[in-house]
């Protein structure tokens, strides 16, 4: 998560930005940033404005100029620039642009018309902020003062991320997620993407499940065991026979750090695979864009469903240490309401809702629906970006 040396630099940076804050900004200037480098929905806004040709000079502020999701759109795009965030140029690249967009906390404390648009990574899951059960709030302190424009998708989002962030509430543009863009955009083709990804053709399955499991944590810092607990729970002859059984595939897309760890166990299954950042990074992509290939999604509390479930398809929220997590981060919005689908709390039961969907895709249909309807006033279509764009940047310039 955020080291306390992260928490210090990126204070120090804000300080020495609002000095530098009178300086006149570049109005076809567009700086991005992300966590990880390059993805989320800020590769999504970018492709997108990238594609339009209108003359912006673009920029990337990079936390390792060496990361994979950079040296793949070099060579996409050779003529974007990347910067390191903290260094003399990026700071500089800050204080120059007009528009910065960002899916984290960025410190700068926007003057003279600058636009800092908050995309954010993803709709209101666990407790963060001042919402966190055990007091942590570390630069949520700072959201609103580094925020001109934060975009999601719904009234009652909005909400949410006010009890969290304390942002003004007349910050918040109901204008949708970019990255469900790619998603919704790429039905036809996302299983071919996937295959393109591996070198295997995967269309031969019944069944293709995404487990997508979020990090543990024990206040702000990373529990390392408990994530790797949960992963292994499922890596189990029981439910390898399950998978075999009904000719079904498990993309398991996990922390990079829990990947190291089952990789080896998975290597030769033929029903099993590792689904990582670096991968999709290579090609440009993010999670979203191949999404449509599952037929089931099983996770937890991550808000990776929030984006599934405009697919209205089936969700297992499978979450064997929910007493643990509630104490440590807990839901944000009511979980047991918000979390449509059944949850299981051992491999057994998973096995026993997953065998209900396969059987009728529709259960809980009208469920997901509902919550759907309420996460998204905006957003349930492919133009996202389009509406950040022409609301945040082309009208901001006129």
């Amino acid at each position: 998560m955020i080291t306390m040396n992260r928490v210090r630099l990126q204070l120090l940076a804000s300080r020495v930005l609002s000095l530098a804050n009178i300086l006149p900004k570049d109005e076809n200037r567009i700086a991005f940033y992300s966590t990880p480098d390059v993805s989320d929905n800020a590769l999504a806004l970018f492709k997108y404005v990238y594609g339009l040709n209108e003359g912006y000079e673009l920029v990337w502020l990079l936390n390792k100029p060496d990361s994979t999701g950079w040296s793949a759109l070099t060579e996409r795009y050779p003529d974007v620039k990347g910067v390191a965030l903290y260094s003399a140029r990026g700071l500089k690249e800050l204080i120059r642009a007009k528009f910065v967009v960002t899916t984290d906390v960025l410190p700068v404390t926007p003057h003279l018309d600058q636009r800092v648009i908050q995309l954010w990574h993803g709709l209101p899951g666990k407790k963060t902020g001042y919402e966190h059960p055990l007091g942590v709030k570390d630069l949520y302190l700072y959201m609103d003062r580094w925020t001109t424009d934060f975009v999601t998708t719904s009234e009652l989002v909005v909400g949410a991320f006010v009890r969290q962030f304390m942002i003004k509430p007349g910050k918040f543009r109901i204008l949708g997620q970019p990255r469900n863009d790619g998603m919704l955009a790429n039905m036809k083709n996302a299983k071919a993407l996937l295959s393109r990804i591996w070198e295997v053709d995967i269309e031969n399955y019944d069944h293709i499940l995404l487990y997508a499991p979020t990090y543990r944590y024990t206040s702000y810092m990373k529990d390392f065991d408990a994530s790797v607990r949960v992963v292994k729970s499922l890596i189990t002859k029981r439910f390898t026979e399950f998978l075999k059984e009904n000719n079904s595939l498990l993309v398991i897309k996990p922390h990079k750090l829990i990947a190291n760890v089952i990789r080896p166990e998975i290597k030769d299954s033929e029903n099993v695979k590792l689904l990582t950042n670096d991968s999709l990074s290579k090609n440009l992509l993010t999670i979203n864009d191949v999404m449509g290939t599952f037929d089931v999604l099983i996770t937890d509390y991550s808000s990776i469903y929030e984006d599934y479930i405009l697919l209205e398809r089936p969700v297992v929220f499978y979450l064997p240490d929910r007493e643990e997590l509630e104490k440590k981060s807990g839901f944000l919005l009511p979980y047991d309401f918000f979390a449509p689908g059944s949850k299981p709390g051992d491999v057994n039961e998973l096995i026993t809702a997953l065998k209900g969907y396969f059987e009728d895709p529709k259960k809980d249909l009208e469920w997901r629906k509902t919550v759907k309807s309420l996460l998204y006033e905006v957003g349930d279509d492919n133009e996202s970006s389009e509406r950040v764009y022409r609301r945040l940047i082309k009208e901001g310039k006129e």
